[in-house]
């Protein structure tokens, strides 16, 4: 098979490519030799009406890092985000090797002193590997930037969209704010979701701002958006999702909600009548795929329901996945404090809470709905409260 690469090194040792000239201009390049960035291979150039200009390595070439070839979006989106920073005065190196962790990344600059793999990530792979790649870039002192793909971006409209388990993997947690990346190649334009917030299940709410790459500084990727869905809007999906929970059976799911089900039915419960507190949202619950009442009535029922009024209140912590940047959120302690600013529990210390309230299981659907409501109210209440 023909390997081909749509970037290569000129005699300068410069790297060139083909996509944006004239086939005026392609033919007047066929003059000069190009080699291969990676093997150093002599290449030749190859272009048509239907074919995408690019340079190819011999049929018996011995190039082991391009076998199996690479997408057309993956290859020239490389090169369009190379260009880009080499234009904003970075030096950036196009799959340079690091031998200390055998890694080649798309794209590796410094900026500040601070090593950066940048990976344009057009395929789906096993999050395993996504893990193990980030770990690696991390223990090496590199901060590990992933931008996806467009066809990875499922939105449905500028205030929300819908993030599979893979493409959750990617979120980063900066400056306080969750952020996503996406990059349209043949477009050249990026995509950048920020305060980003989900109330469980795939549909996450969050600011899309979208821009040309030529428009955009590196230094932008990474600044926070104020919101503009407003909480309100957040509010009334976490409204939703409450009453199809207590109002809608599913007969087929999955099987975590199964063993949920009987975890419940083991305790004489129904879980349509979990209390209100059950249901919170609360801001690391995006990158978690399990659903909040899953795990929160799992705390209240282990730890707090029994207990009485003055006890002290102690959640486990929730091991999930880490962002590529090592974050990982505290999701109980997160809903400890909401909690406490439902006056449900007290703090008395920096890390004590005594119960202050007895929350019971309801025994009919009209009641946990009215539950619902004063709840619901009570967080719309809540001021600068991050959920």
């Amino acid at each position: 098979m023909i390997k081909q690469v749509l970037y290569a090194l000129d005699t300068n040792g410069d790297l060139q490519s083909l996509y944006q000239l004239t086939q005026a201009e392609i033919n007047l390049a066929r003059k000069n030799p190009y080699f291969c960035p990676v093997c150093h291979e002599m290449l030749q150039i190859r272009s048509g009406t239907r074919t995408v200009p690019h340079f190819s390595h011999l049929p018996k070439s011995n190039c082991t890092v391009l076998k199996g070839g690479e997408t057309v979006e993956h290859d020239r989106g490389k090169w369009q985000l190379f260009t880009w920073l080499k234009y904003q005065g970075y030096e950036v190196q196009l799959e340079q090797y690091l031998p200390e962790i055998r890694q080649r990344p798309d794209l590796y600059l410094m900026v500040n002193d601070k090593k950066i793999a940048i990976e344009y990530q057009c395929a789906s792979v096993p999050k395993r590997e996504i893990k193990k790649r980030n770990l690696s870039y991390r223990d090496a002192g590199i901060f590990p930037l992933w931008i996806l793909g467009a066809k990875h971006l499922q939105s449905s409209n500028s205030n929300h969209c819908s993030l599979s388990d893979f493409t959750r993997s990617f979120l980063y947690y900066l400056n306080d704010d969750y952020h996503l990346y996406f990059f349209h190649a043949s477009k050249n334009i990026i995509c950048v979701l920020s305060n980003a917030k989900s109330a469980g299940g795939r549909r996450v709410f969050a600011n899309t701002f979208s821009s040309s790459l030529t428009n955009l500084s590196f230094a932008q990727l990474f600044s926070s958006v104020p919101y503009s869905y407003g909480e309100d809007h957040f509010l009334r999906e976490v409204e939703k999702l409450w009453y199809k929970n207590r109002t809608v059976y599913q007969s087929q799911v999955s099987s975590e909600e199964r063993q949920y089900r009987q975890y419940l039915y083991l305790r004489g419960y129904h879980f349509s009548l979990i209390p209100s507190i059950c249901y919170l949202p609360v801001p690391g619950q995006v990158q978690s795929v399990m659903r909040p009442y899953i795990w929160q009535t799992r705390l209240f029922l282990d730890h707090f329901f029994h207990l009485p009024i003055g006890s002290l209140i102690e959640f486990p912590f929730l091991k999930i996945a880490s962002t590529p940047n090592g974050y990982v959120p505290h999701l109980s302690q997160q809903y400890l404090d909401l909690l406490t600013q439902l006056n449900i529990i007290e703090k008395t210390g920096k890390n004590n809470y005594i119960k202050s309230k007895q929350v019971p299981f309801h025994k009919r659907v009209e009641d946990a709905l009215e539950d619902d409501r004063r709840t619901l109210d009570q967080l719309k209440n809540l001021q600068r409260i991050k959920i």
